[in-house]
């Protein structure tokens, strides 16, 4: 909604445009005035024109909202221009009907409304299309702003996402647990210890390597995360499981870079850290009709009472990456199972087949 201010402002805009217009068309009278005969004292030519040009836009308002509402874009632009020819003849009829009676009276004519209907309004048209035309021009800028807007926004956001995942990957009480972990399977089983030191270097190439892109696949996601749980279960042994539930079919869903593996450190971290119970994460894949959904589950301690709940930066700017790359489509939700656990839930779009975005 805009304020009072910004309507007050637009007013004036649309205010000037119509009075530079009358002004640029009544020079051009003047620049011809030389050649006509008779004389033609300037004063009621001045009002006339500016009343013409000021009766036209009367019907600013209707203008503006039928380019917001009615965008000229593929593939209905056909049936769009023929709405505003529609519209903006419409507007012809309501301009004559103000401005014949306005005219007679104050600069005392006698203009019949049905004979300047039919002679004068091609001129009044072709002011319309002009003045809709930059309307569409600044729609146009406006809506390429907002994109650009957008794009920014989202790399920013996943720009810190990656930040989030390399700075967790490189948090010294992970990273020292797990060298520590691989040191002490130095001892006992080499090939173990070498195993998980691969694995730790795979998550920081994956990592420092992915691109720019908005999107990746859902099969590139898991891979970081069963990396992760991997190291995790070497260093928590019975404590923790790891099950993954995502049929093939789906591993080529298109989903947001860096989402999964925040959220599954958030429930290891919170989930497993802090109690000596066997613990199992669960992460699965499901369609249903357009939209993806994305679970990740255990069965720990599950959350704190609301009251004493806190939402993280990981998990704020998570909502706000869906928000901005989905819109309304997608929601994340975080909540205790009634079983026992709790339970990170993502809805998104579908977007298999798609080109990421970037």
């Amino acid at each position: 909604m805009q304020t009072r201010v910004g309507v007050w402002r637009d007013i004036g805009i649309y205010a000037g445009v119509w009075t530079l217009l009358g002004v640029f068309s009544f020079a051009q009278w003047l620049a011809n005035a030389p050649s006509r005969t008779g004389n033609h004292p300037w004063g009621p030519v001045l009002a006339g024109v500016m009343l013409d040009y000021y009766t036209i836009g009367i019907a600013t308002p209707i203008y503006v909202w039928l380019v917001r509402r009615f965008p000229i874009d593929a593939p209905r632009v056909g049936r769009t221009v023929l709405v505003y020819l529609g519209v903006m003849a419409a507007c012809v009829v309501l301009k004559w009907a103000i401005h014949v009676p306005l005219e007679n009276t104050l600069l005392h004519r006698h203009w019949q409304f049905v004979e300047v209907l039919v002679s004068e309004s091609y001129a009044v048209l072709l002011a319309q299309v002009i003045f809709v035309v930059m309307l569409i021009a600044i729609d146009w800028y406006r809506r390429a702003r907002q994109t650009e807007l957008r794009a920014s926004n989202l790399e920013a956001q996943l720009s810190s996402a990656q930040l989030d995942v390399l700075r967790s990957q490189l948090d010294p009480h992970f990273l020292f647990n797990t060298l520590n972990s691989i040191s002490t399977l130095m001892h006992r089983d080499v090939d173990a210890a070498d195993t998980m030191l691969f694995r730790l270097s795979e998550m920081l190439r994956l990592t420092l390597g992915s691109s720019s892109a908005q999107e990746t696949s859902l099969r590139a996601e898991l891979e970081t995360v069963r990396l992760y749980l991997q190291i995790m279960d070497a260093r928590f042994g019975d404590r923790l499981s790891s099950r993954f539930d995502v049929p093939d079919a789906l591993l080529d869903e298109r989903v947001p870079s860096f989402l999964l593996q925040p959220l599954v450190e958030n429930v290891v971290r919170h989930g497993i850290d802090e109690t000596t119970q066997r613990t199992t994460v669960r992460v699965s894949a499901a369609v249903a009709g357009a939209e993806l959904t994305l679970r990740i589950t255990d069965d720990g301690r599950g959350l704190p009472p609301a009251g004493g709940r806190r939402e993280g930066f990981g998990l704020r700017n998570t909502r706000l990456r869906l928000s901005e790359l989905y819109g309304a489509g997608a929601h994340l939700e975080v909540a205790n199972r009634p079983e026992g656990g709790a339970q990170v839930e993502i809805v998104i779009p579908r977007r298999i087949g798609l080109v990421a975005v970037t």
